[in-house]
């Protein structure tokens, strides 16, 4: 007997009696209600789409019980990879937070900031140097910085901006990109001056 004998009222009734045994069944395998009646629902419709192409030597009910048993099978070891790698990334995540945290990080990657901030500080205009070193070292204000340069407080902001946008290009592959902590840039600063 081929599938393509049965008709549409046969497989209405046969995907009446077995859905939900056939969910039950999944379900008891893969342990996830959506993911059960999706594989279910998806072995029907193969079943049905595929019909002219199946010669069954069972009844169609035993075949698609076994295209759901299948399925399950691959379910679960596509779910098994997904938590292999999962497991992978958390790992890796915890190992990198765990460098991170690591009170030596500013110790082992110390002169390669500084070289790259020094540098940085070589390549910029003496005004933009100038304007960036009163703001974060001397704690002076937009305004007092202003002054002393004879230029805007929008300029001395523009200008610090710069510099920062600068120093978070230059320096994302040391330091979290949300941020460069000030206490770390003026323990460099210090250190260069």
């Amino acid at each position: 007997m081929t599938a393509s004998e049965i008709t549409p009222q046969e497989f209405g009734k046969l995907f009446l009696k077995y859905r939900e045994k056939y969910i039950t069944i999944a379900r008891s395998y893969i342990r996830d209600e959506i993911a059960a009646e999706d594989i279910v629902s998806g072995c029907f419709t193969s079943f049905w789409d595929n019909r002219n192409k199946i010669e069954l030597k069972s009844a169609p009910e035993a075949y698609i019980l076994q295209s759901v048993k299948n399925r399950c099978i691959n379910w679960l070891r596509d779910h098994a990879n997904r938590m292999r790698i999962h497991e992978e990334q958390y790992n890796y995540t915890m190992a990198e937070i765990n460098v991170m945290e690591s009170e030596d990080l500013s110790l082992i990657f110390r002169a390669d900031i500084a070289g790259i901030f020094s540098r940085l500080m070589e390549k910029s205009p003496e005004m933009t140097r100038n304007i960036f070193c009163s703001s974060r070292f001397e704690d002076m204000t937009y305004e007092e910085i202003a002054k002393r340069y004879n230029v805007s407080p929008r300029k001395v902001k523009r200008e610090i901006q710069s510099v920062l946008a600068m120093m978070r290009s230059s320096l994302k592959d040391y330091l979290p990109a949300v941020a460069i902590p000030a206490l770390l840039l003026k323990l460099l600063i210090s250190g260069i001056q």
